[in-house]
């Protein structure tokens, strides 16, 4: 049996790498201050010159502040294999006696940590410049919407990994393109309803829908089934960890850590 100690230690050591990597790229500034600043005002402003009802402002900016969430903390997960595919090391990282659940945990955790400082300035902001109170529902549900952003993160990030792994480099576009793709099926700026049947179905099995539904349920907007988001969210937690692990011993067999390093 594996020492709690040991395994912490692991997990920390990934944090640390994210963090000294953070540290170290300038665009850290662009990715937690200024393309959530853009997006929010850009999204505030659009609303304003319309003049839309305050609950159709809140139901925008909340797609806003979400999508600027998932965006940050993916990201951070998706780097444990970017970092490493781009500076051709991928190998370097698995000689070290870790598996999946190490890296994406403690990548996992600095994004937390940089997507909450993303949250408080886009409410901060939001609130200065549009009149809108992210915090009307409260503390507690306003933490359970934020839990369920960076679980629905965890699993993008994970398939990002899991994709560099199986295809190498010709997979790095999809750090970029499953956020967008997330957007226009679970209804970042209208309601899912809008979208076709067959898209609705897509949405409803993707718990990001349930967790916008059921923030914006506080500003007039019907019900959601959150915990089902939540079950949702864990399973494909628990299964992109598996086939995470799946995808490293294969990387290993077929030579692709070594084609992706040097």
């Amino acid at each position: 049996m594996s020492d709690p100690g040991i395994e912490a230690g692991r997990i920390w050591a990934s944090f640390y790498k994210s963090w000294i990597i953070a540290k170290r790229n300038f665009f850290t500034i662009f990715e937690v201050i200024f393309w959530p600043f853009i997006g929010l005002m850009s999204i505030g402003l659009m609303a304003t010159f319309f003049s839309m009802a305050q609950t159709t402002i809140s139901f925008l900016l909340i797609g806003a502040i979400a999508l600027s969430i998932i965006q940050v903390c993916q990201i951070d997960i998706a780097y444990v294999m970017l970092f490493d595919m781009w500076s051709k090391s991928v190998k370097h990282t698995f000689m070290a006696p870790v598996r999946g659940f190490h890296l994406i945990i403690g990548s996992l955790l600095f994004g937390i940590l940089r997507s909450t400082l993303v949250f408080i300035i886009l409410m901060v902001l939001s609130f200065y410049f549009f009149s809108f109170d992210f915090l009307v529902a409260g503390i507690w549900p306003t933490l359970v919407f934020l839990g369920g952003l960076f679980l629905t993160s965890a699993s993008i990030g994970i398939l990002v990994c899991i994709s560099i792994l199986r295809f190498g480099q010709r997979a790095e576009v999809v750090a970029w393109t499953l956020t967008g793709i997330m957007m226009f099926i679970c209804g970042i700026y209208y309601p899912v309803s809008m979208l076709p049947p067959a898209i609705q179905l897509i949405a409803k099995a993707i718990p990001l829908t349930y967790f916008l539904e059921y923030m914006r349920s506080f500003y007039g907007y019907g019900e959601a089934n959150v915990m089902f988001g939540f079950g949702l969210g864990f399973f494909y937690f628990v299964i992109g960890m598996i086939v995470l692990d799946a995808a490293i011993i294969n990387a290993r067999r077929s030579g692709m850590l070594l084609r992706l390093s040097e």
